[in-house]
């Protein structure tokens, strides 16, 4: 079956209409069959031109400096699934792939399951492998995916996934004990929810140069579904808990930062809620080094509040997608949020620079890809980062030109 025969024929034309960005290969990358480990799955040859900050410092560093990047949701429709079981899904976020192994930690939301032998529903079933087959491994509404994504994220530099968002229940309670299983065997960390017998800790602790940082995950809904052993933090629910669990890892002197990544928000909305901005301020009060939302499928505002002690908190509402099928449009411009944080003279680390490298999920001859042009690219080839420089002004850290 042809993997593009059920598009409709205006998207199909628009995709293959699509120029390839001057950082890009002239051609998109190969059908391997499989991921290239280490390359994220592109050609060896692709070069990445260093980031640009264009925002002022936010704080004053004391210290080394480390890099977070965080992606948007990993959420894969019908059709990715069905191109990344085929070619390995390196080769659709080859070119962010680059940014994300130069970073110190990489962060993605983990949109959906990966319970292997899981139908929607909770039937056990005989695990067809890596590929879509509609009962086991499915889209929407009910996302489940073949663990091999896992592996791929691994490859391409993503260290920790959160799985708190409204589809973290799409396999019920045993889905969310496979699911950590799966992440753990990939060699990846998860945060955001926990097993269905064990305690609520929802803290992921990672060393770095500039001390240990706390991350910590909720989300506003699980669509209804229900999570009868309360394994997933609620943002707004279990507000309380949350907050309370920022200021403890703040008041502990083993712990430098803490980064909250909150999915939230209003579905194609490029503007935050007041909810939003209020659970912002309050994190930013409890002393939060970074907010970094997802889940509006849209980029939302880059934003800098007042924290404790005089810092000065970085807010990214929502990075919008990583990589997913969601037509044309907003939802198809996503931010890579980049964060350099450094201990400040008190010792807490502290968000030094912010900012954002724009992405476009694109349609080519060959299946989806996320495409990142050079800083000023004309046309159809930079309107990723001319839509994020309306939605957050003064804040790209858009590449140059490779080579440039």
């Amino acid at each position: 079956m042809n993997l593009f025969s059920a598009l409709p024929s205006a998207q199909l034309f628009l995709g293959l209409a699509l120029l390839l960005t001057a950082c890009g290969p002239s051609e998109e990358p190969a059908v391997t069959g499989q991921t290239q480990a280490g390359t994220g799955g592109g050609p060896a040859g692709i070069c990445t031109a260093a980031p640009v900050f264009e925002a002022p410092p936010l704080n004053s560093c004391e210290g080394p400096t480390i890099r977070l990047a965080v992606v948007g949701d990993v959420l894969l429709h019908r059709q990715l699934q069905a191109l990344g079981y085929k070619i390995g899904f390196g080769n659709i976020w080859y070119q962010p792939a680059k940014y994300l192994a130069a970073a110190d930690i990489a962060v993605a939301n983990l949109e959906g399951a990966a319970a292997p032998g899981l139908a929607a529903g909770g039937a056990r079933l005989a695990d067809p492998g890596p590929v879509y087959d509609g009962r086991v491994y499915t889209g929407f509404p009910q996302f489940n995916y073949n663990p091999v994504v896992l592996r791929d994220l691994r490859a391409a530099g993503v260290d920790l996934v959160t799985t708190a968002n409204n589809h973290a229940m799409d396999r019920g309670p045993e889905g969310v004990d496979r699911t950590l299983s799966e992440v753990a065997r990939a060699g990846l960390s998860a945060v955001g929810s926990v097993p269905g017998e064990s305690p609520r800790q929802f803290v992921h602790r990672r060393a770095s140069a500039a001390g240990t940082l706390s991350f910590i995950a909720c989300s506003f809904s699980t669509n209804g579904i229900a999570d009868p052993k309360r394994q997933v933090l609620q943002c707004y629910r279990d507000k309380a808990e949350l907050l309370a669990l920022v200021r403890r890892e703040v008041a502990d002197p083993d712990v430098a930062g803490v980064v909250v990544l909150p999915h939230w928000g209003q579905e194609n909305i490029t503007q935050p809620t007041a909810r939003q901005r209020a659970l912002a301020g309050d994190l930013a009060a409890a002393g939060a080094t970074a907010v970094v939302g997802t889940h509006p499928h849209v980029v939302q505002p880059f934003e800098v509040l007042p924290g404790r002690d005089g810092s000065k908190t970085a807010v990214v509402y929502s990075t919008g997608n990583f990589v997913a099928t969601m037509g044309e449009g907003p939802s198809r411009y996503e931010a890579m949020a980049l964060l350099d944080i450094c201990p400040s003279a008190n010792g807490r680390t502290v968000v030094h620079r912010a900012g954002w490298i724009a992405m476009d999920m694109s349609l080519t001859s060959r299946g989806y890809w996320v495409d990142i042009a050079p800083r000023g690219a004309e046309g159809e080839a930079g309107n990723a980062e001319a839509f994020l420089r309306k939605i957050a002004p003064g804040f790209s850290a858009q590449p140059a030109a490779c080579g440039g």
